[in-house]
Protein backbone atom coordinates (compact mmCIF):
# COMPACT_ATOMS: atom_id res chain seq x y z
CA UNK A 1 0.00 0.00 0.00
CA UNK A 2 2.77 2.28 0.85
CA UNK A 3 4.65 1.63 -2.08
CA UNK A 4 1.63 2.26 -4.58
CA UNK A 5 1.34 5.41 -2.62
CA UNK A 6 5.05 6.61 -3.48
CA UNK A 7 4.61 5.96 -7.14
CA UNK A 8 1.89 8.45 -7.09
CA UNK A 9 4.24 10.97 -6.03
CA UNK A 10 5.93 10.67 -9.71
CA UNK A 11 2.94 10.90 -11.55
CA UNK A 12 3.07 15.06 -11.25
CA UNK A 13 6.98 14.78 -11.48
CA UNK A 14 6.63 12.63 -15.46
CA UNK A 15 3.49 15.21 -16.50
CA UNK A 16 6.10 18.12 -15.67
CA UNK A 17 9.23 16.78 -17.29
CA UNK A 18 7.11 16.12 -20.36
CA UNK A 19 5.88 19.32 -20.12
CA UNK A 20 8.94 21.00 -20.13
CA UNK A 21 10.87 18.38 -22.44
CA UNK A 22 7.91 18.23 -25.30
CA UNK A 23 8.53 21.66 -26.76
CA UNK A 24 12.26 21.19 -27.13
CA UNK A 25 12.45 18.19 -28.99
CA UNK A 26 9.15 19.55 -31.01
CA UNK A 27 11.56 22.93 -31.56
CA UNK A 28 14.38 20.60 -32.64
CA UNK A 29 12.74 17.91 -34.49
CA UNK A 30 10.94 20.55 -36.69
CA UNK A 31 14.29 22.03 -37.36
CA UNK A 32 15.12 19.10 -39.87
CA UNK A 33 11.94 19.75 -41.29
CA UNK A 34 11.14 21.18 -44.59
CA UNK A 35 9.35 24.13 -45.11
CA UNK A 36 6.08 22.23 -46.40
CA UNK A 37 6.60 20.15 -43.53
CA UNK A 38 5.96 22.50 -40.70
CA UNK A 39 2.68 23.10 -41.90
CA UNK A 40 1.71 20.09 -43.08
CA UNK A 41 -1.79 18.96 -41.32
CA UNK A 42 -1.45 16.55 -39.04
CA UNK A 43 1.93 17.46 -37.88
CA UNK A 44 4.42 15.09 -36.50
CA UNK A 45 7.22 14.79 -34.38
CA UNK A 46 8.96 13.24 -36.25
CA UNK A 47 10.46 15.21 -39.43
CA UNK A 48 9.18 12.54 -42.94
CA UNK A 49 11.95 14.06 -44.69
CA UNK A 50 14.73 15.26 -42.52
CA UNK A 51 17.17 17.63 -44.15
CA UNK A 52 20.14 19.74 -42.69
CA UNK A 53 19.65 22.60 -44.96
CA UNK A 54 18.44 24.94 -41.98
CA UNK A 55 21.47 24.22 -40.47
CA UNK A 56 23.62 24.74 -43.07
CA UNK A 57 22.02 28.38 -44.20
CA UNK A 58 22.43 29.50 -40.62
CA UNK A 59 25.96 28.24 -39.86
CA UNK A 60 27.19 30.00 -43.47
CA UNK A 61 25.03 33.05 -42.55
CA UNK A 62 27.29 36.27 -42.72
CA UNK A 63 28.29 36.82 -39.23
CA UNK A 64 27.20 33.78 -37.38
CA UNK A 65 31.10 33.61 -36.49
CA UNK A 66 30.71 36.87 -34.61
CA UNK A 67 28.05 36.61 -32.78
CA UNK A 68 29.17 33.38 -31.27
CA UNK A 69 32.23 35.09 -30.76
CA UNK A 70 30.74 38.25 -28.70
CA UNK A 71 28.45 35.99 -27.00
CA UNK A 72 30.98 33.87 -25.53
CA UNK A 73 33.55 35.99 -24.94
CA UNK A 74 30.98 38.33 -22.77
CA UNK A 75 29.94 35.46 -21.08
CA UNK A 76 33.00 33.96 -20.00
CA UNK A 77 34.88 37.48 -19.35
CA UNK A 78 31.83 38.87 -17.10
CA UNK A 79 30.91 35.62 -15.53
CA UNK A 80 34.86 35.06 -14.31
CA UNK A 81 34.83 38.80 -12.86
CA UNK A 82 31.42 38.21 -11.18
CA UNK A 83 32.45 35.34 -9.30
CA UNK A 84 36.20 36.74 -8.39
CA UNK A 85 34.07 39.83 -6.84
CA UNK A 86 31.50 37.20 -5.68
CA UNK A 87 34.01 35.62 -3.94
CA UNK A 88 35.97 38.69 -1.64
CA UNK A 89 32.27 39.85 -0.91
CA UNK A 90 30.95 36.98 0.59
CA UNK A 91 33.89 36.34 2.18
CA UNK A 92 33.55 39.66 3.75
CA UNK A 93 29.94 38.84 4.92
CA UNK A 94 29.99 35.90 6.14
CA UNK A 95 33.47 36.49 8.30
CA UNK A 96 33.68 39.74 9.53
CA UNK A 97 30.77 41.51 11.61
CA UNK A 98 30.16 45.40 11.18
CA UNK A 99 27.76 47.52 12.17
CA UNK A 100 24.73 47.76 9.69
CA UNK A 101 26.73 44.58 7.66
CA UNK A 102 22.94 43.17 7.64
CA UNK A 103 21.68 46.16 5.51
CA UNK A 104 24.27 46.56 3.21
CA UNK A 105 24.10 42.72 2.20
CA UNK A 106 20.28 43.38 1.28
CA UNK A 107 21.25 46.66 -0.46
CA UNK A 108 23.59 44.29 -2.64
CA UNK A 109 20.53 41.90 -3.12
CA UNK A 110 18.33 44.55 -4.34
CA UNK A 111 19.71 44.50 -8.49
CA UNK A 112 18.71 41.30 -8.11
CA UNK A 113 15.02 42.01 -7.04
CA UNK A 114 14.52 44.96 -9.53
CA UNK A 115 12.98 43.68 -12.49
CA UNK A 116 15.55 44.04 -15.62
CA UNK A 117 13.48 45.76 -18.08
CA UNK A 118 13.41 49.11 -15.19
CA UNK A 119 17.43 48.92 -15.28
CA UNK A 120 17.12 49.76 -18.91
CA UNK A 121 16.91 53.57 -18.89
CA UNK A 122 19.43 54.45 -16.54
CA UNK A 123 22.48 52.36 -17.76
CA UNK A 124 21.99 53.89 -21.60
CA UNK A 125 21.98 57.69 -19.37
CA UNK A 126 25.36 56.47 -17.95
CA UNK A 127 27.20 54.41 -20.74
CA UNK A 128 25.81 57.13 -22.77
CA UNK A 129 27.60 60.31 -20.57
CA UNK A 130 30.87 58.40 -20.30
CA UNK A 131 30.87 57.44 -24.20
CA UNK A 132 30.95 53.84 -23.80
CA UNK A 133 27.46 52.49 -25.51
CA UNK A 134 28.04 50.21 -28.36
CA UNK A 135 31.20 48.57 -26.06
CA UNK A 136 32.04 45.55 -24.98
CA UNK A 137 32.73 47.52 -21.61
CA UNK A 138 29.30 48.57 -21.10
CA UNK A 139 27.96 45.03 -21.13
CA UNK A 140 30.32 43.32 -19.49
CA UNK A 141 30.03 45.71 -16.66
CA UNK A 142 26.21 45.84 -16.79
CA UNK A 143 26.41 41.42 -16.57
CA UNK A 144 28.76 41.34 -14.04
CA UNK A 145 26.87 43.78 -11.67
CA UNK A 146 23.81 41.86 -12.34
CA UNK A 147 25.28 38.06 -11.47
CA UNK A 148 27.06 39.51 -8.76
CA UNK A 149 23.71 40.12 -6.40
CA UNK A 150 22.99 36.01 -6.68
CA UNK A 151 26.50 35.02 -6.45
CA UNK A 152 27.30 36.67 -3.01
CA UNK A 153 24.10 35.21 -1.65
CA UNK A 154 24.96 31.25 -2.32
CA UNK A 155 28.61 31.92 -1.90
CA UNK A 156 27.79 33.78 1.87
CA UNK A 157 25.73 30.94 2.64
CA UNK A 158 28.62 28.52 1.89
CA UNK A 159 31.50 30.82 3.67
CA UNK A 160 29.77 30.50 6.97
CA UNK A 161 29.73 26.48 7.30
CA UNK A 162 33.52 26.54 6.91
CA UNK A 163 34.67 26.27 10.04
CA UNK A 164 36.61 28.87 11.56
CA UNK A 165 39.08 26.93 12.90
CA UNK A 166 40.90 26.32 9.88
CA UNK A 167 41.37 30.04 9.52
CA UNK A 168 42.47 30.25 13.15
CA UNK A 169 45.04 27.98 12.62
CA UNK A 170 46.55 29.12 9.19
CA UNK A 171 46.62 32.32 10.88
CA UNK A 172 48.93 31.17 13.34
CA UNK A 173 51.28 29.46 10.82
CA UNK A 174 51.56 33.25 9.15
CA UNK A 175 48.97 32.74 6.40
CA UNK A 176 47.41 36.45 5.26
CA UNK A 177 44.11 36.94 4.37
CA UNK A 178 44.44 36.55 0.95
CA UNK A 179 46.48 33.69 0.98
CA UNK A 180 43.37 31.81 3.26
CA UNK A 181 40.97 32.54 0.55
CA UNK A 182 43.28 31.18 -1.62
CA UNK A 183 44.17 27.85 0.12
CA UNK A 184 41.46 27.45 2.63
CA UNK A 185 38.21 28.84 1.48
CA UNK A 186 38.47 28.47 -2.20
CA UNK A 187 39.13 24.79 -2.58
CA UNK A 188 36.64 23.77 0.17
CA UNK A 189 33.96 25.89 -1.35
CA UNK A 190 34.08 24.54 -5.56
CA UNK A 191 30.86 23.30 -5.54
CA UNK A 192 29.29 26.41 -4.88
CA UNK A 193 31.72 28.28 -6.99
CA UNK A 194 30.78 26.25 -9.60
CA UNK A 195 27.39 26.78 -9.05
CA UNK A 196 27.59 30.44 -9.10
CA UNK A 197 29.88 30.41 -12.62
CA UNK A 198 27.28 28.19 -14.24
CA UNK A 199 24.90 30.50 -13.54
CA UNK A 200 26.18 33.58 -14.13
CA UNK A 201 27.02 31.42 -17.43
CA UNK A 202 24.07 30.78 -18.24
CA UNK A 203 22.04 34.63 -17.44
CA UNK A 204 25.19 36.26 -19.67
CA UNK A 205 25.07 33.93 -22.58
CA UNK A 206 21.09 34.41 -22.62
CA UNK A 207 21.15 38.04 -22.02
CA UNK A 208 18.64 40.21 -24.71
CA UNK A 209 17.66 43.07 -23.25
CA UNK A 210 20.78 45.12 -22.20
CA UNK A 211 22.57 44.26 -25.52
CA UNK A 212 19.25 45.61 -27.36
CA UNK A 213 19.31 48.87 -25.70
CA UNK A 214 23.28 49.43 -24.95
CA UNK A 215 24.41 48.19 -28.49
CA UNK A 216 23.73 49.81 -32.28
CA UNK A 217 25.77 48.23 -34.46
CA UNK A 218 25.71 44.62 -35.98
CA UNK A 219 29.61 44.24 -35.00
CA UNK A 220 27.94 43.58 -31.38
CA UNK A 221 25.51 41.64 -31.73
CA UNK A 222 24.94 38.36 -29.54
CA UNK A 223 23.31 34.92 -30.41
CA UNK A 224 20.27 35.90 -28.65
CA UNK A 225 20.07 39.25 -30.24
CA UNK A 226 20.38 37.97 -33.65
CA UNK A 227 18.12 35.32 -32.89
CA UNK A 228 15.85 38.51 -32.25
CA UNK A 229 16.70 40.53 -35.60
CA UNK A 230 17.02 37.28 -37.62
CA UNK A 231 12.64 36.29 -36.95
CA UNK A 232 12.04 40.53 -37.56
CA UNK A 233 13.65 40.69 -40.54
CA UNK A 234 12.41 37.74 -42.85
CA UNK A 235 8.77 38.50 -42.80
CA UNK A 236 7.00 35.19 -44.25
CA UNK A 237 9.49 33.00 -41.19
CA UNK A 238 11.00 30.00 -42.57
CA UNK A 239 11.23 28.07 -39.10
CA UNK A 240 13.26 25.87 -40.06
CA UNK A 241 16.03 27.98 -40.05
CA UNK A 242 14.79 30.34 -36.98
CA UNK A 243 14.40 26.95 -34.64
CA UNK A 244 17.96 25.81 -35.78
CA UNK A 245 19.61 28.94 -34.71
CA UNK A 246 17.99 28.77 -31.20
CA UNK A 247 19.22 25.12 -31.01
CA UNK A 248 22.76 25.96 -31.64
CA UNK A 249 22.01 28.57 -29.75
CA UNK A 250 21.12 27.28 -26.42
CA UNK A 251 23.03 23.89 -26.93
CA UNK A 252 26.09 25.21 -25.66
CA UNK A 253 24.73 26.33 -22.53
CA UNK A 254 22.80 23.48 -22.47
CA UNK A 255 25.56 21.24 -22.43
CA UNK A 256 27.42 22.97 -20.01
CA UNK A 257 24.78 23.05 -17.25
CA UNK A 258 24.21 18.96 -18.16
CA UNK A 259 27.34 18.58 -17.61
CA UNK A 260 27.33 20.31 -14.08
CA UNK A 261 24.30 19.63 -13.15
CA UNK A 262 24.91 17.42 -10.24
CA UNK A 263 27.39 20.02 -8.56
CA UNK A 264 25.08 23.12 -9.90
CA UNK A 265 22.15 21.27 -7.14
CA UNK A 266 24.71 20.44 -4.59
CA UNK A 267 26.08 24.12 -4.43
CA UNK A 268 22.61 25.58 -4.48
CA UNK A 269 21.69 23.17 -1.13
CA UNK A 270 24.40 23.94 0.73
CA UNK A 271 24.24 27.65 0.08
CA UNK A 272 20.61 27.54 1.67
CA UNK A 273 21.47 25.65 4.42
CA UNK A 274 24.58 26.10 5.65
Amino acid sequence: MKRGRDRLYWIPLVILVVWTIFPLLWGVSSSFKTYADIYRVPPSIIPPDPEIRAYQVVLTSRGFSTYVFNSTFLALTSSFIAVACSILAAYGFARFKFRLSTVLFLLILIPRIIPRASLIIPLFQMWATVGLLDSYAALIVSYTATAIPFNTMVLTGFFRGVPPALEDAASIDGASIWQRIRYIMIPMSIPAIITVSVMSLREAWNEFPFVLALTTSTRMRTLPYQLFMLRDAMGIEDWPVVLAFTALTIAPILGFYIIFQKRVTSGLVSGAIK
